[in-house]
């Protein structure tokens, strides 16, 4: 027998016989690594003191020197990393993949990817932290937090927070977010999902009006302002009617949507005052042409 053979067999025996060593008496239950878990139903731990502690945990998956040492009941959970989810003792369904990933946490249905993603967080449920030590030492629950840093204003925050009738989740692009602005001005913004700390630059932004275009200026029973009332409006108030004023948008801003849609109406009342005086153009032009023709006739006699 070759050499490279022999120690290839040497190796898958030893392998062998480290597996026996920690394989329990449930057929589904697989383990690996020293002092790693053996109790509970459906569990597969491979490494140094993974589930070590498990007792009637099923359904996990710990992969890593101490990953999910400390876990006893938590069960559908899937830990991958050096000390992921080394504090979960009854946490269930999380998902941590990275050194440290969840670290203290011992809440539910969280996910942590990256170096200490979530670490050294006692508690927290339904938490997305992605990045390298987002959400270190956070107790949250229902957020989103995206960066590289352990900041409390990440990059990208969002909330996954709901109540019983509709889902009310909200998302906030650029550090500076802590808490949702709930008003603009006067403004009741609450309703709104997406926040921005900053400019947006696109190709592109569609807005899907909700209420009636401004075409409702061409129905018959549309009353057209004079321009004599316009020109008053105007003095008295320095804006056009139906428009806001330049303190109202810097106070509360505006909606993209609904100030297409002012400007829309002004073009549309615009073009029904030009139809007029064309009218009336028209037929000055007409009377002046008969006066004309009625000049000449009287000169020539």
């Amino acid at each position: 027998m070759k050499l490279s053979k022999f120690l290839n067999l040497g190796i898958l025996f030893c392998t062998i016989t480290a597996f026996s060593q920690n394989v329990a008496s449930t057929a589904t239950l697989t383990s690996g690594g020293l002092n790693a878990g053996t109790s509970g139903n459906q569990n597969t731990f491979y490494g140094h003191k993974t589930g070590n502690s498990n007792s009637s945990g099923a359904y996990n998956t710990f992969i890593g020197n101490e990953a999910g040492n400390a876990n006893t009941t938590g069960s559908q959970n899937t830990l991958i990393g050096y000390y992921a989810g080394i504090g979960i003792t009854t946490g269930s369904q999380n998902t941590y993949l990275g050194h440290w990933a969840g670290g203290e946490s011992n809440g539910d249905y969280n996910t942590c990817i990256g170096f200490g993603a979530g670490g050294e967080s006692s508690s927290g449920s339904g938490n997305v932290y992605i990045g390298h030590h987002v959400g270190w030492g956070m107790e949250n629950n229902n957020k989103l937090f995206i960066d590289n840093t352990d900041t409390f204003t990440p990059l990208i925050w969002g909330d996954f927070a709901q109540d019983q009738l509709k889902f009310n989740g909200k998302v906030g692009i650029g550090n500076g977010f802590g808490n949702f602005p709930t008003t603009a001005g006067s403004v009741n913004v609450s309703n709104y999902n997406l926040f921005v700390n900053g400019g947006i630059l696109t190709e592109e932004v569609r807005v899907n009006l909700q209420s009636d275009w401004a075409d409702y200026v061409f129905s018959k029973d549309y009353e057209l302002m004079p321009l004599q009332k316009i020109e008053i409006f105007i003095k008295e108030n320095g804006h056009l009617p139906n428009m806001p004023s330049a303190k109202q948008v810097k106070e509360e801003g505006i909606e993209l949507g609904q100030i297409a849609k002012m400007q829309q109406e002004k073009i549309e009342e615009l073009t029904l005052h030009m139809i007029e005086q064309n009218k009336t153009i028209e037929k000055q032009s007409e009377e002046i042409k008969e006066l004309k023709e009625l000049v000449k006739q009287l000169i020539e006699k």
